[in-house]
C-alpha cells in the first residue's frame, strides 16, 4: 500500500514537472509542487491533516485517544472483577511515554503514565489522599497489572502501543 501511494506521488510530481516545462504557465516555487501533490483533496498543502491508513496513528472519532477499550479494574483493594472505560494517547510526552485515562466508577478519572508498556506512575492528589499511595506493577505475559493504593487496574500491551 506505501509503495503504491509513493508510487501515484512520484508520478504526480513528475507530471507536475513535465507540464511546468512545457507551457512555462504557472510557475511554482521550490517544494510547492511536492506539497500540492501530497495535499488531501480540497485541504490547504499546509492544512494539518488525520494519517491515512498505515501512515500514523488516527484517533478514534470524537476523542482525543488512539484506543478506547474496556479494562478488568478493582477498587477498595478488591481483585479486579469490575470493568472500566478507558483511552490511550500514544507518544503522549515529548519523551514518547504513553497515557492511559480510566474512568473510574465514581466518575473521576485516573491517569497512568507508560514508557511503552510498563507502567512507571498514575496522577495524584492530597485532596483525596492518593499522594501517598504505593504504585506497584506486576507483568504476565502481554498484560501488566497496575496496583496503586487500593485500586487495581489490568492493561493489555496492544491497547497501549496498537496491535
Amino acid at each position: 500500500m506505501r509503495n503504491t501511494l509513493t508510487l501515484c506521488l512520484l508520478s504526480a510530481c513528475l507530471a507536475a514537472c513535465a507540464a511546468q516545462e512545457t507551457d512555462g504557465a504557472d510557475e511554482m516555487a521550490d517544494g510547492d509542487a511536492e506539497k500540492s501533490a501530497i495535499a488531501p483533496s480540497g485541504a490547504a498543502p499546509d492544512e494539518p491533516r488525520e494519517p491515512a491508513y498505515g501512515e500514523g496513528d488516527a484517533k478514534v472519532a470524537g476523542t482525543d485517544y488512539h484506543a478506547t477499550t474496556v479494562l478488568d479494574c478493582g477498587f477498595d483493594n478488591a481483585k479486579p472483577t469490575q470493568t472500566c472505560k478507558a483511552g490511550v494517547t500514544r507518544n503522549w510526552g515529548d519523551d514518547g511515554t504513553n497515557l492511559v485515562e480510566v474512568q473510574k466508577p465514581d466518575g473521576f478519572t485516573r491517569a497512568i503514565f507508560l514508557r511503552g508498556t510498563q507502567p512507571y506512575g498514575a496522577d495524584s492528589a492530597q485532596a483525596d489522599g492518593s499522594a501517598g499511595w504505593d504504585f506497584t506493577t506486576t507483568r504476565d505475559g502481554d498484560r501488566v497489572t497496575v496496583r496503586f493504593g487500593p485500586e487495581t487496574y489490568v492493561l493489555v500491551d496492544a491497547f497501549v502501543e496498537g496491535g
